[in-house]
């Protein structure tokens, strides 16, 4: 009995020893190639407005690391504060790169700065894009909105106002040439268009609903004809002929 039991522990000597060996093995073989894929070009593509070298400042990204266990995440997560950056994708170029691709927002519409010095840039989701409105006279003017804060970055407080922006770039809206979206009274949002229309949606939280039927109505009749559309009242709309 005693001679199994030192066979035994024996064994599970060996396999002990056998498993340091492997791992210390392993090790050896692999520390030399982790030089082969490490960080040494991050690659932006897509950018028009934000640029590159802030974008790869925000990924907080350190040259050297290596590919293989890089955050895609955070660095996902980091990219998206900022406020030109609408999505953004990631892939690695073997063995020393990092290709990463972004879509910016479209700008919406302009706004005076509440500061009262300057104007804002509006962009996709209700976030303020830039602090110049350079092109401002292709845009529209949003009066009345409220920000979370000042500047690049600060987004619109009510939800319900991006969405109703966001929803004028529709084909058959865009045509309409809505110059003034007006939310100073929340509960009687209005449009005005370059040729004088005034488009009467309702309260703030259902005015982009309404949106909907003012595209069918400007598919099935001349809306130039009319000074006043309005779609206070759900699904009925009251016309007042020029």
């Amino acid at each position: 009995m005693k001679e199994g039991a030192f066979w035994r522990g024996s064994a599970v000597t060996v396999f002990a020893v056998g498993g340091v060996l492997i791992t210390a093995a392993a090790i050896a073989l692999c520390t030399p190639w982790i030089g082969l894929v490490d960080l040494r070009e991050v690659v932006i593509t897509g950018n028009h407005h934000a640029a590159a070298a802030d974008l790869v400042s925000l990924t907080g990204l350190q040259r050297g690391q290596s590919l293989v266990t890089l955050p895609f995440r955070r660095v996902r997560d980091n990219l998206l504060r900022h406020p030109w950056v609408k999505n953004v994708s990631l892939e690695r170029r073997w063995f020393h790169g990092l290709v990463i691709e972004v879509e910016e927002r479209v700008e919406t519409a302009w706004m005076v700065d509440p500061s009262g010095e300057g104007c804002l840039t509006m962009g996709e989701g209700g976030v303020v894009v830039s602090d110049d409105c350079e092109r401002a006279p292709s845009l529209p003017e949003l009066r009345g909105a409220r920000l979370s804060g000042s500047g690049p970055g600060s987004v619109l407080l009510n939800g319900s106002a991006g969405a109703l922006i966001d929803a004028l770039r529709a084909d058959r809206l865009s045509a309409l040439g809505v110059e003034l979206i007006d939310l100073t009274n929340p509960d009687s949002v209005e449009l005005t268009t370059s040729s004088g229309i005034r488009i009467l949606l309702g309260g703030i939280d259902v005015a982009w609903l309404r949106l909907k039927s003012l595209a069918a109505l400007s598919q099935s009749l001349d809306v130039e004809d009319y000074e006043i559309i309005d779609l206070r009242f759900g699904g009925e709309a009251t016309l007042v002929p020029r």
